[in-house]
């Protein structure tokens, strides 16, 4: 007996409850290879099913999980099996496959184990007991892997929300603390006595729309061009900035990036109106979404405006609290983030083990064309 099948023999006393019932797929077009295959792994209390196409292999993957795969590379015409291989390991990359084959290539070999497989073992009388020990070994590892995997998720999960968790605990402390010191919560986020906002557009309707109609506590400044916009936010504080999409200076691109990167705080619109298909777009640096409704006429948008406030001041709260939380636990913020890089490394190194999971190195010795 060879060390391999020492350290496999005494491996497997330890796994036979672990691998009872584990299903095993395998891809044949022969009958007799079937009935026999079922007959050998079924007599080691395993799962088999049968299937003579690749059609009827990937619906098999689809409705449920096989430990280990067994593909004919033959099916259903020479070489065809390579292609099942790699749509089996792509739907399931937990699952390992061994491919089947009945002639001795190293090509063969090199291809299978490049497709996914982790052997390739030669379809002959003396290659049963290797085929039904791989089969095992396989099974054991695969039962391994998707409990590193499940293992490696939920910690990822607790790990997220732990953080969470704590974030919204030091948001409640730090409110408390305000609330003992006499302090509004809501307004230690920010001191904003009125909202400023710029308008940068070449006419003056919209701007004198705005002032006439929006609720006491918003100023508009009107800026009638890009370059005269970028002035103004050097020189004053916005907490919005409305640019029209318009301007023949400047693109509104180039405006709304400038101004973001001299005021991070401002929250930026870009718009096209009022008049038919006008609209109004949020531009973040996380990504656009819209904040308001399309808008055909100015007085749509002033009864948002309220609306906007809050969302400034919800957003100057947040920013308040992740500064605070940043400030007292950095080093704490440090090690989370390392440690979570670790686990998503580690989760996406399981999941997607490459192409070769099993570390075989194929060769052209030995029962099987791979030599072991």
């Amino acid at each position: 007996m060879t060390y391999r099948q020492e350290s496999l023999a005494a491996r497997i006393p330890g796994m036979a409850r672990e691998l009872v019932g584990a299903e095993i797929l395998v891809v044949d077009q022969d009958d007799n290879v079937l009935a026999g295959t079922g007959k050998l792994l079924g007599a080691a209390s395993l799962n088999v099913t049968g299937v003579r196409d690749p059609e009827a292999a990937l619906a098999a993957v689809e409705r449920q999980f096989f430990s280990v795969i067994l593909v004919d590379l033959d099916t259903p015409a020479p070489g065809a099996g390579l292609e099942t291989i790699r749509q089996v390991k792509a739907m399931s990359p937990a699952s390992m496959v061994i491919a089947l084959t009945p002639r001795r290539s190293f090509d063969d070999a090199v291809s299978a184990v490049r497709a996914g497989a982790i052997d390739l073992v030669l379809k002959a009388p003396d290659s049963v007991a290797y085929l039904k020990e791989r089969v095992l070994d396989a099974a054991g590892r695969s039962v391994d892997k998707r409990e590193v995997d499940t293992v490696l998720g939920e910690v990822r999960a607790v790990h997220d929300t732990f953080l969470q968790k704590f974030m919204d605990a030091e948001r409640r402390a730090l409110d408390l603390a305000d609330r003992l010191a006499g302090k509004d919560p809501a307004a230690m986020a920010m001191d904003i006595a009125s909202f400023a906002a710029l308008v940068v557009d070449e006419v003056d309707s919209m701007v004198e729309e705005l002032t006439e109609a929006a609720p006491p506590g918003f100023t508009f400044v009107h800026a009638t061009s890009g370059g005269e916009a970028l002035d103004r936010m050097s020189s004053g504080r916005f907490h919005y900035a409305l640019v029209s999409d318009e301007l023949h200076d400047l693109p509104a691109s180039m405006v709304t990036a400038t101004i973001r990167a001299q005021s991070p705080d401002t929250v930026v619109f870009v718009f096209r109106g009022p008049g038919p298909g006008g609209y109004v777009n949020l531009l973040e640096p996380l990504g656009q979404r819209p904040i308001v409704t399309p808008f055909e006429d100015t007085r749509q948008l002033v009864g948002r405006l309220d609306e906007l406030a809050e969302a400034f001041r919800a957003r100057a709260r947040e920013r308040r609290y992740t500064q605070n939380f940043r400030e007292k636990h950095y080093d704490f913020l440090r090690r989370y983030v390392e440690l979570k890089t670790k686990i998503d490394r580690a989760h996406t190194e399981s999941s997607g083990a490459g192409s070769n999971p099993g570390g075989a190195t194929p060769s052209a010795s030995g029962s099987n064309p791979t030599g072991r």
